[in-house]
């Protein structure tokens, strides 16, 4: 059992959620004004078996995200503990698909690619947070 020293954080309320939903907007304006899913989808100059190894790496991270929250996290309370493999190996697949793309799109968008992977990154985290979570209680 790990012990905290830290409160827990207060509950969400509305200005977390419109805070969240305006982040996204702005977000999704910015990749949208770089055109950056029309350059993945259609553009020739980026590199495409690399965009490919990145989508894999990416589905990768989504495949054991799901495995974690829903088949280990109900049957061990304490399973960032015991499955720090799983977690490992979730965060290199993310590092490895956020590497991958940004040397597919490099040909398009040069240095660019950098404050897009960026927005990209903020897009997605806020998304997760608005999410609600599968966790359950810890027992005491």
């Amino acid at each position: 059992m790990r012990l905290t020293n830290t409160k827990p954080p207060p509950p969400r309320n509305a200005a977390f959620y419109i805070t969240k939903l305006c982040t996204i907007a702005v977000c999704v304006y910015v990749l949208k004004m770089a055109k950056l899913a029309e350059v993945m989808l259609r553009s020739r100059k980026i590199i495409q078996p690399v965009m490919l190894l990145s989508y894999a790496s990416f589905a990768i991270f989504v495949a054991l995200w799901f495995y974690t929250g829903l088949v280990v996290k109900p049957k061990h309370p304490n399973w960032s503990e015991t499955h720090k493999g799983l977690l490992h190996t979730a965060a290199g697949a993310w590092c490895a698909g956020g590497f991958l793309w940004a040397v597919a799109v490099w040909p398009v968008f040069h240095i660019w690619t950098i404050p897009l992977g960026l927005v990209s990154l903020v897009l997605f985290l806020n998304l997760v947070a608005i999410i609600p979570s599968f966790s359950r209680k810890e027992k005491e």
